[in-house]
């Protein structure tokens, strides 16, 4: 999402405070055999914090938090444990140290010492992954393009999915690579999620134009042979079979942003911009459980993207 726009919701929503003045219901998670602590870490963008928050995954505890992150959006993990973060507000990939939360410096970033565009045509990044070679991949929103760089060192590499190319209209947080090895790339500003080859050539609308009343879709995971997308204008996160075709709506949550299954309880996390917090959700029936991050906790502002550790 660009910056301005997610600007312009926190606007609103800081001169109405009954909307975050709603807490999410935090489930007090009891140890033992019949409730068992769900391991690990979960990982928070702030869009507006300006930071990745860190919280215990089985009682969503704040812990350390990654900051300056400046308009902080998707997050990943490199193969060298690093995380690799993306900061829509400076047009930059930053790495954070997973176990510190300490931010190492960009990893993608222009040298305004220097004439060449260091970053390519980088302009709003909101997702970057790594592909099958190694190779990270971003995706500019402003200017509807997919670009490429190396994976050990961020040197530009080139534009991978030309600007527009099969009708890309703002390449959101979802952006990433599908188990059949194409680049799946929710298109927010004209309501598809659109696949690529592994040369960026355009493949198919693989949901096409608001199928299954897709509106403004962000981020998509796959599981279990579905893919699971957020529809962030009507609160649903729908699912899809392999092959695109709508199955139902799986659960319904306000504005979802990010997706994300729990690899150990298989239960769906949903990052929810307008209640600034994170649903833990059952991913067997779509029952809203419980919060797994309350709003605004530990300093969350304009949360984004959700992402696990161990």
């Amino acid at each position: 999402m660009a910056p301005t726009t997610v600007f312009s919701l926190l606007t609103v929503l800081a001169v109405a405070p009954v909307l975050y003045a709603q807490q999410l219901p935090l489930q007090n998670f009891a140890a033992g055999p019949s409730v068992p602590r769900t391991p690990g870490r979960i990982l928070v963008s702030g869009f507006g914090s300006n930071s990745v928050h860190a919280y215990r995954a089985w009682d969503g505890s704040p812990r350390r938090r990654a900051s300056p992150v400046a308009g902080a959006q998707s997050i990943v993990l490199g193969a060298d444990g690093l995380l690799y973060v993306c900061a829509e507000g400076i047009d930059q990939i930053l790495r954070v140290d997973p176990e510190t939360m300490s931010v190492l410096g960009p990893f993608v970033a222009d040298d305004p010492l220097t004439p060449a565009d260091e970053n390519g045509p980088l302009n709003g990044p909101t997702s970057a992954t790594f592909g099958p070679a190694g190779d990270l991949f971003v995706a500019s929103f402003e200017n509807d393009q997919v670009l490429r760089f190396d994976g050990q060192t961020g040197a530009y590499e080139g534009v991978f999915v030309a600007p527009g190319l099969g009708g890309l209209n703002g390449p959101d947080a979802g952006t990433k690579f599908g188990p059949d090895g194409l680049l799946y790339v929710p298109s927010f500003w004209n309501d598809r999620v659109l696949r690529y080859d592994s040369t960026g050539q355009f493949v198919d609308e693989f949901v096409a134009f608001r199928e299954g009343n897709l509106r403004r879709p962000r981020d998509l995971v796959f599981h279990a042979g579905h893919w699971y997308v957020a529809s962030s204008s009507t609160g649903r996160i729908l699912r899809f079979d392999a092959a695109g075709n709508f199955i139902d709506n799986f659960a319904t949550v306000n504005q979802p942003y990010s997706l994300a299954f729990h690899p150990m309880n298989q239960d769906l996390y949903v990052v929810s911009l307008s209640d600034n917090g994170v649903y833990r959700i059952d991913g067997r029936t779509g029952t809203v459980l419980a919060a797994a991050v309350t709003s605004g906790s530990g300093g969350l502002s304009g949360s984004v993207y959700v992402f696990f550790l161990p």
